[in-house]
């Protein structure tokens, strides 16, 4: 028979509280993370989408304005029969961007083949920032834009 000096504990009883307490970390730190998550993969669909349409001189609209930490999805379309690039560097480097979308956005923009659609989800961050086309010259001709993030 096995007794227990009063104050004392088994080595059983003790890697029973051991592994509780490790669970119980691994569980606070589960949750932490998921409330750290910028958009859940179901609020995808329901976040509201944006057409962003852009031809060999112009991006429309002009003005593109959205709510800071709110998931949108922005369809960008091309519409010319070129290639075009959206560039918006410092506002992709702020969003969170979909992880199934990450790939699109490379240096700061996303290139249109002739005639193609494209979406992207992402959750903006406030601020203001400059959209800019294929070259200087488009830039000239008014293929140029902002993007408008304000605090809700």
């Amino acid at each position: 028979m096995n007794l227990l000096r009063p104050g004392t504990i088994g080595k059983d009883a003790r890697f029973v509280i051991e592994f509780e307490s490790r669970i119980m970390r691994l569980v606070a730190l589960f949750i932490f993370l998921l409330r750290a998550a910028p958009a859940p993969a179901q609020e995808w669909p329901m976040a509201p989408e944006y057409d962003v349409v852009v031809t060999s001189y112009e991006i429309q609209p002009q003005v593109i304005r959205l709510k800071a930490g709110e998931p949108v999805r922005l369809r960008f379309v091309n519409n010319s029969n070129e290639r075009h690039r959206f560039s918006a560097a410092a506002f992709f480097r702020a969003a969170e961007i979909r992880p199934f979308d990450a790939g699109a956005v490379r240096s700061g923009a996303i290139v249109l083949p002739p005639l193609s659609t494209r979406t992207i989800g992402l959750v903006p961050r406030a601020g203001r920032y400059r959209v800019a086309g294929d070259n200087i010259i488009h830039h000239i001709l008014g293929m140029a834009a902002r993007i408008v993030v304000e605090k809700e």
